[in-house]
């Protein structure tokens, strides 16, 4: 494609101590050419495995920088695209290392961006590298009883009203308009959804693009977002911990952002039904396993 170095794109990759998978995503992108035509940010958020070093030594081109291990997924991709702002970036990319593109899936991003102006974003839709028939992220229509992800049949590109994260492209006027997303609001989980809410709020228009095959690579859950609630072993306790860990996925300071940010006074509502259903959960927990494994084994 000729016309792809009208874009001063930026690539930003938020990590933490996953050394190999790190190293994969960038191998991923040299064998999709995308080394070699833009410019890689990894913001290393304190690892202590070494990724750092191996990231120099083996891919001398890429930019890194450094977190104290405070920075989350916000904050990383805050600096990042701060960086990459300073460097004259046009458009920022957000990709989560875990992710595995295709050959021409950046291509198609960036012809898209380069057709339909400065205000669109644009993110892809991903399936389990594991089991290639399960939706792993992608866009989300918002209905009233929230945001609900859309299965886009291959080779498609649509509207959508929000995204996942994981990876998306978006152009500088959103930064112009909007800022950056707010580590001290969401540091965490909710970042990517808030700021793209808000971007959406200012006029952007959110697509979501199929028609290239990326994959997920499914991680350990997270002990910050515990999703089998039910049957899983361990103190029941730590679930309400986790409501006041900004960090969590659980946090109620991520859903009351949201949900607020996206619905206003029915926000409100939705966020007292989701911690209604959190309260029940939570004293289910307090039976025995064995028993909340037999009745709840099929609950998900």
């Amino acid at each position: 494609m000729n016309n792809d170095r009208k874009i001063n794109l930026f690539i930003i990759i938020p990590v933490h101590n996953r050394k190999q998978i790190t190293l994969a995503c960038l191998e991923n992108l040299k064998i999709c050419n995308a080394l070699q035509k833009y410019q890689v940010v990894v913001v290393d958020d304190g690892s202590s495995d070494g990724t750092t070093e191996a990231i120099n030594d083996l891919y001398p081109s890429v930019v890194v920088l450094k977190g104290d291990g405070n920075l989350w997924w916000t904050g990383a991709i805050n600096i990042g695209m701060k960086y990459a702002y300073q460097q004259n970036a046009s458009h920022f990319i957000w990709l989560n290392d875990d992710c595995i593109l295709s050959h021409n899936t950046l291509t198609y991003l960036i012809s898209f961006v380069e057709r339909e102006n400065q205000r669109a974003i644009v993110g892809c839709q991903g399936i389990e590298l594991e089991n290639t028939t399960a939706l792993a992220f992608g866009g989300k229509v918002k209905t009233w009883r929230g945001y609900r992800f859309i299965d886009l049949p291959f080779n498609t590109i649509n509207t959508c009203d929000l995204l996942s994260g994981n990876l998306v492209c978006i152009p500088r006027l959103v930064v112009d308009t909007i800022g950056y997303p707010n580590p001290k609001k969401l540091p965490h989980y909710g970042g990517d959804s808030l700021y793209l809410i808000r971007a959406k709020k200012a006029g952007f228009e959110i697509f979501v693009d199929n028609r290239s095959l990326v994959y997920n690579q499914k991680q350990q859950e997270s002990h910050l977002y515990p999703k089998n609630w039910l049957i899983a072993q361990g103190n029941a306790w730590k679930i309400i911990q986790l409501v006041f860990i900004p960090q969590s996925g659980l946090s109620w300071r991520v859903w009351l952002s949201i949900n607020w940010e996206a619905y206003s006074y029915w926000g409100l509502i939705m966020f007292s039904k989701k911690y209604f259903f959190l309260i029940v959960i939570t004293c289910l927990r307090f039976l025995p396993f064995q028993l909340r494994n037999y009745l709840f084994k099929n609950c998900k």
